[in-house]
C-alpha cells in the first residue's frame, strides 16, 4: 500500500476535534508525500507569484469549490498552509528591503537609494532593475537597464529622456535565497537634478562702484517652454555672513551683488533646480573674490603699559593695540605707525613704521605728561588716528579706580569678573587687563576695552593651576584712572613645592624656625595654612599655623636629634619642603659660639708664633761676632800702647811690639 493510502486509512479511525489538533502531524505526514510529486515546486512557485490578496482568494475559491475527502481536505490545508507561510516571510523579507528615492541626472543616469531594516540578513550584493512603465496602469514595464553593487546605490547609465514614469526594484542577494524590495514608482519629470550652472566671469561692476557682476550659463540648453521651470540660487558668502537670491535662471545670465564690503574676500557660489522636481538641486559651484580696498574706517584700539627706567627721570612706555576689525579694516592692514610727544616741549619718541604683524612697541619718554597715537595703513589709505594720554609721574594716581566685586572661576578655562565704577565720576569706558604671574613680558599682557556701561567681563583660554593678576582700569576720555588689581586660578591645585625653613635658635628645650614663602607660580593655589612637622625616635607630631605666619617657636621638647619639616596646604592639598636634622638640649650653650671660639683660639695659636719667629730665633741662636771685622783688626803705626803693654825690643830696631798684660 502508497503512503498516501496509508495516510488515508490512518485517518479515517480519528476524527478531528479542537481539543486535539493533529494538523501538524498530519501536515508533515502529507507534506513528505506530497514533495515526492512530480509537480510540487512549479505549483508553489505559482502560487507565490500571486500577491497575497490573489491567494486568499484562491485558496477560498478552492475551499469553497472543491469537495475533498477527508484525507485530500487535510492535505490541502497543509498545501495552503505552507505556501501562506512562505508568502508572509517573504513579504516580511521584502519590507525590511525598502528604496528611498531615485535622482535622474538628465540624458545620463538614474541613480536611487535604499535602505535595509534588517542588518541580520547578511546580504552580500544588490541588483537594481530599472523600467519604464505606464503612469497610469503602471502594468506594462519596459527594461531600461540594471546594475550591481554590494553598498546602498547604484546608477544606471545612459538615459535618454526624463519625460516617462519609472518602475525601480532591488534585489538582495544572501546566504540563504535573494529578498526582493517593493516596487518604487516614481514620475521623471519629478525627480530630475539639474547639473550646476558655469561660472564664466567674477569681477568688479564697470557701471556700479563698490559692486560685483557675475556671469553664469547653464551647462545644457533647454527647450524655450522648459526654461520658465529652471530656477538658480546664488548664495555670496564672507566672514560667515551668508546672503542670497533665488530668481529664475533665463531672465538674466549677467547678475550684479551690490552692498558689499570693501577689501573683502567673497565667495559667489551658483546651483539650478527644476522647480518640478523641488526636492533636487544641483549641486553647488562656486568661485573667490576679493572687493576693492578703501582706507580703514575706525582706528586701532590702542593701550599702553608704563614701567621704571633705568635712566633717571625716564619711563618704559610699552604701547599695545589691537587690529582694526573687520569689517572697519575694509582690506589688509600692511603697517602701522606709532608716536608720542611731550605736552610740556617739544621732546618726541616715534616707532616709525611697525610691521603689521607685530601688536606693540617700547619708547623710553619722559616722565611729564605725553600724549600718544597710532595709526594703521593699507594700500587705499590710513586710518584715523587712535590717541591716548599718559599721566606724569607724579598725577599717575590722581583718578579714582573701578571697584572688583567679584571673581568666580566659571570653568578651568574661563572667570568671570564683575565690578562696579567709582562713585560721582563720569567714566568713558573701562579697560580689563590680565595676565600671568609671573609677569614675563609686554606682549604676555592681555587686554580689553569695555564701554561705560559694562560691569562684567568673562576672560577666556585660560589655564587651570596658573595664577592671573586681574584688574580693571577706568578711562576717563583720553585719560585713565589707576587700576585695582586681584590674583584668581580656574581651578586650584596642589603646591608643587614646598617651604625652604631656616634654624634661627635653639635651646634646651625648644627651637626657632623661619620658612619662606612659596612662590605664587609654585603654590599653584592660594595658600590656607602652614604645618610643622617634628618627630624623634619615631614619633611625629605637628603644629598648624596660619597662612600669614612664617615664623614659629617650637617649645618643651626633650633633648635629642629632631626632624622638622614645614608643609605648605592649598584648598586641594600640601606640599612638603626640605627637611633638617634639629639638635635640642645643651643647656642654653651655643654650639656656633663654641665653635667660634675655639676656631678663634686655635688661630691664635698658630698665628702667635708665626710673628715672633725672629724673636724666639734670636732667643735660642744668638748671633756670634766676626772677628774678622773687629775694629782690633786694623792697627795704627802711630797709636801708643796703654794700660800696662810691654814694650819689648828686638834686635830689629825698626819694629816694637805692644803686648797687653
Amino acid at each position: 500500500m502508497s503512503a498516501f493510502g496509508r495516510a488515508r486509512n490512518s485517518e479515517t479511525d480519528h476524527h478531528i476535534t479542537a481539543e486535539s489538533d493533529p494538523l501538524p502531524t498530519l501536515c508533515h505526514q502529507h507534506l513528505r508525500t506530497l514533495k515526492g510529486c512530480k509537480y510540487w515546486k512549479e505549483i508553489i512557485s505559482l502560487l507565490l507569484q500571486l500577491h497575497p490578496a490573489q491567494q486568499q482568494t484562491v485558496f477560498k475559491s478552492e475551499m469553497s469549490q472543491m469537495k475533498l475527502p477527508r484525507t485530500g481536505l487535510v492535505l490541502w490545508m497543509c498545501v495552503m498552509n505552507r505556501v501562506l507561510d512562505t508568502a508572509a516571510a517573504a513579504s516580511a523579507a521584502s519590507a525590511a528591503l525598502s528604496i528611498t528615492q531615485c535622482v535622474i541626472m538628465q540624458y545620463t543616469s538614474i541613480t536611487c537609494y535604499w535602505e535595509t531594516t534588517d542588518h541580520h540578513l547578511n546580504i552580500s550584493s544588490y541588483t537594481l532593475q530599472i523600467n519604464k512603465t505606464s503612469c497610469e496602469s503602471k502594468h506594462s514595464f519596459i527594461p531600461v537597464g540594471s546594475c550591481n553593487t554590494s553598498g546602498s546605490d547604484c546608477s544606471v547609465q545612459a538615459i535618454k529622456s526624463a519625460l516617462h514614469c519609472f518602475c525601480a526594484d532591488v534585489l538582495a542577494s544572501t546566504h540563504t535565497g535573494s529578498i526582493r524590495s517593493l516596487p518604487y514608482f516614481f514620475s521623471g519629470i519629478n525627480a530630475v537634478k539639474l547639473p550646476p550652472p558655469q561660472i564664466k566671469d567674477l569681477r568688479p561692476s564697470a557701471r556700479r562702484s563698490g559692486c560685483l557682476q557675475v556671469i553664469w550659463r547653464m551647462a545644457e540648453s533647454f527647450p524655450k517652454n522648459e526654461k520658465v521651470y529652471i530656477l538658480l540660487q546664488m548664495e555670496y558668502t564672507t566672514h560667515n555672513q551668508t546672503q542670497s537670491q533665488t530668481i529664475q535662471a533665463f531672465s538674466n545670465e549677467t547678475l550684479e551683488l551690490c552692498d558689499l564690503h570693501p577689501g573683502s574676500k567673497y565667495t559667489v557660489r551658483l546651483r539650478a533646480q527644476d522647480s518640478r522636481a523641488h526636492a533636487h538641486w544641483s549641486s553647488w559651484n562656486s568661485t573667490d573674490t576679493t572687493t576693492a580696498e578703501k582706507a580703514p574706517a575706525a582706528a586701532p584700539r590702542l593701550w599702553r603699559l608704563i614701567q621704571p627706567a633705568e635712566e633717571a627721570g625716564k619711563r618704559r612706555l610699552t604701547l599695545l593695540w589691537k587690529p582694526v576689525s573687520w569689517p572697519e579694516v575694509n582690506g589688509v592692514v600692511l603697517s602701522y605707525s606709532a608716536s608720542c610727544h611731550s605736552n610740556l616741549g617739544s621732546s618726541q619718541w616715534t616707532c616709525g613704521a611697525v610691521n603689521a604683524s607685530r601688536r606693540s612697541c617700547v619708547l623710553t619718554v619722559s616722565d611729564d605728561t605725553c600724549h600718544c597715537s597710532l595709526t594703521a595703513t593699507n594700500s587705499a589709505g590710513t586710518s584715523p588716528p587712535a590717541h591716548i594720554s599718559i599721566p606724569a609721574h607724579t598725577h599717575a594716581e590722581e583718578l579714582p579706580p573701578a571697584q572688583i566685586l567679584s571673581v568666580t572661576p566659571l570653568d578651568n578655562t574661563q572667570i568671570k569678573v564683575e565690578w562696579t565704577a567709582a562713585l560721582n565720576q563720569s567714566e568713558s569706558g573701562f579697560v580689563v587687563q590680565w595676565t600671568s604671574v609671573p609677569y614675563i613680558k609686554p606682549t604676555s599682557l592681555h587686554w580689553e576695552h569695555m564701554n561705560e556701561n559694562a560691569r562684567s567681563f568673562i576672560l577666556t583660554g585660560l589655564l587651570p593651576e596658573v595664577p592671573y593678576k586681574l584688574s580693571v582700569v577706568s578711562l576717563y576720555g583720553q585719560q585713565t584712572g589707576s587700576g585695582m588689581s586681584v590674583i584668581a586660578f580656574t581651578r586650584e591645585g596642589v603646591p608643587s613645592v614646598g617651604p625652604d625653613m631656616t634654624v634661627l635658635k635653639t635651646s634646651s628645650s625648644g627651637v626657632v624656625l623661619k620658612w619662606d614663602p612659596v612662590p605664587l607660580e609654585k603654590l599653584h593655589g592660594f595658600i590656607q595654612n602652614y604645618t610643622v612637622l617634628y618627630s624623634i625616635n619615631g614619633k611625629d607630631k605637628s603644629v598648624k599655623v596660619d597662612a600669614h605666619v612664617e615664623q614659629i617657636t617650637l617649645s618643651e621638647l626633650t633633648e635629642g636629634t629632631y626632624k622638622i619639616c614645614v608643609m605648605a596646604h592649598t584648598a586641594v592639598g600640601g606640599a612638603t619642603g626640605p627637611c633638617q636634622m634639629v639638635l635640642v638640649g645643651l643647656d642654653d650653650v651655643q654650639v656656633i659660639p663654641i665653635l667660634l671660639c675655639a676656631l678663634l683660639l686655635c688661630f691664635l695659636i698658630l698665628i702667635i708664633p708665626v710673628c715672633l719667629r725672629v724673636r724666639i730665633k734670636q732667643c735660642l741662636c744668638p748671633t756670634v761676632p766676626d772677628p774678622s771685622k773687629s775694629s782690633l783688626s786694623v792697627w795704627s803705626k802711630t797709636k801708643l800702647c796703654q794700660r800696662e803693654l810691654l814694650c819689648l825690643e828686638s834686635e830689629s830696631e825698626s819694629h816694637n811690639i805692644c803686648q797687653v798684660w
